[in-house]
Parts: structure tokens; sequence; C-alpha cells
């Protein structure tokens, strides 16, 4: 069985080229993944989407910026725009500003830090094998091995900034970070969110998966689910780039 000493090795930070950028991983499962992204296994329709959607001057939030695949790619996106990227996870932060430094990524802004309702601190439980799959816990009987990590708010982190574009990998703590952002979102109606729409993770954190849909709708948001098998077409009613669309991968 693959340990977790063997996993996070200092032999896998290897370098990858992907869409013109030089990445690092601090594990053998990041590295993987930066492979599965490099032959278009992973990844591909994500970033289709994001090239149809994305502009140069937006200003773009990576929540969950992991080792800041997406982040660079947004960062080339938006240019002169800028890119606030967010990540939680003391391994994977540390990457990822060595990942935007080493790029020389100068429109990007690093945060070690949660989303959440409110600031203070929470617990995450790191996803061991998978660094993917770093979770906010609610369960503190949870028997992983824990850390406190620092949260804030939308609302308080960014609370003049203009907010084109905000996307969401939070395993499950999306509602959380949307409660955080109501200030935010009143201010920018034409914002666009991009989230993965995980019920089973949504419900774990403590929240209604339907209700969260509701009440996106009921702020004026169109309701996409894009395609991950086959065709990355858009699902809806409306065109993805007409105000308050909202794609929803699953």
């Amino acid at each position: 069985m693959l340990s977790r000493s063997f996993n996070e090795h200092p032999i896998w930070k290897r370098r990858v080229h992907i869409f013109d950028r030089s990445f690092r991983a601090p594990s053998l499962d990041r590295l993987a993944s930066l492979w599965l992204h490099k032959f278009g296994i992973l990844g591909k329709h994500e970033l289709k989407i994001l090239a149809r959607l994305i502009r140069r001057g937006m200003t773009v939030i990576d929540a969950g910026a992991n080792q800041g695949l997406f982040t660079l790619y947004l960062a080339d996106l938006v240019c002169p725009g800028r890119v606030f990227a967010l990540e939680p996870e003391p391994r994977l932060y540390r990457q990822l500003v060595s990942n935007v430094r080493d790029n020389s990524a100068e429109n990007v802004d690093c945060y070690q830090i949660a989303l959440s309702d409110s600031a203070g601190s929470l617990t995450l439980v790191p996803g061991g094998l998978n660094l993917g799959d770093n979770r906010i816990i609610v369960d503190q009987e949870e028997r992983r091995k824990k850390i406190s990590v620092k949260a804030a708010t939308l609302d308080e982190l960014v609370p003049a900034e203009k907010i084109d574009f905000l996307k969401m990998d939070i395993q499950g703590w999306e509602a959380k970070a949307l409660v955080g952002a109501r200030k935010m979102l009143e201010r920018n109606p034409d914002l666009i969110l991009m989230f993965e729409f995980w019920p089973c993770g949504l419900a774990k954190a403590g929240a209604d998966p339907d209700a969260i849909l509701r009440g996106l709708e009921e702020r004026g948001f169109g309701l996409w689910r894009v395609r991950t098998a086959g065709s990355s077409d858009w699902k809806g009613t409306k065109s993805p780039t007409q105000r308050n669309s909202l794609p929803i991968i699953i």
C-alpha cells in the first residue's frame, strides 16, 4: 500500500510543462494530477469553459487553488486582470506560491485561507494520499489527522473589489462560502460563479444541496450543468455569456 511518506517524498518534485507554464508538485498524487491534465485526461472540459467565459481585464477568485494549475491558466486569460488564489492546506499553499513565483505570474495574489460564513479558524482533514480531497469538517469525532486553518469571508477579504468570476472547488464547503459572500454577490450583479456541485459533500457539511440551487436562482442566477462525458456543451435555457449565468460542474 502506498504510504504517506512515500507519496510526499521529495523525488516527486519533478517539473511538468502544461499550457506554456512550468509546475512542480508536492506529492506523487499531485504529480499524477499534473500529468493527467497535461494529456487532457483530466480538466479539458473545465479549461474549455474557462477559455469561453474569461476575458482580459477580469478579476477572478480561485478558491481551493490547490497547487495552482487553474490559477495560472486563469492568470493568462485575464492578464492584465488579477487572480486571487486561496488555498488553506499548508503544503499545497507553499507549492501554489512556488509555482506562481517560478512562472513570474505578477497578477496573482495568494492567500493561505479557507472561505466560510465567518472569520476565525476551521478544522481541515488533509486528503492523505489524495491532496485534491482536503475537507473542512464539522464532525470533531473524525479520526483522521486534522489541522487548524484560518478562515475568512469573501465579504471581508475583497470588500471593495469588483469581482467578475468566482471559481470554487472546496469539497462541499461551498454553501458556507456563499453565505460569507452575500455583500459581494449583491455588489457584483454580473458575476459568474463556477463550482463543483457535489450533493454528498454539501450534505456532510450540513447544507441542503437543493436549497443552495434554489437560493442562487432566487438571486437571479441561471443554472447550468456542464457535461463531463462525451461533450462540453452547455445545458440550460440561455447563453452562458448572458448576465448571471452559473456553470455547475457535475
